[in-house]
């Protein structure tokens, strides 16, 4: 019988995968955004899954606590900066933003 812990790792990597793919095929940089997010979100499953096994429960729940609020940080200024390119641009296509620059 597999384990949860088994479980939530396999998940947490499959969905770090998922961003990692997302974030080098988008060509949106909202979606590429939201694609660090899911990356983050896996990273923060195993994390939370290697904690399951015993006494460093405290560590790896201190771990993801930082890492949400780091996230969560760096998601608020990405999409800060994805406004202010908006509206200088008039496009969220970073090939189009690197042509329109030169």
């Amino acid at each position: 019988m597999i384990g949860i812990q088994l479980v939530f790792l396999l998940t947490g990597t499959l969905l770090v995968f998922i961003g990692i793919a997302f974030i080098s095929y988008s060509r949106n940089m909202v979606k590429s955004i939201m694609s660090f997010q899911v990356v983050l979100f896996g990273a923060n499953l195993s994390i939370f899954a290697s904690g399951l096994g015993g006494s460093e429960r405290l560590m790896s729940d201190t771990f993801i606590l930082f890492s949400i609020l780091v996230g969560a940080s760096v998601e608020a200024v990405g999409l800060a900066l994805i406004v202010v390119i908006h509206h200088k641009f008039g496009t969220l296509n970073p090939e189009e933003i690197r042509r329109l620059r030169h």
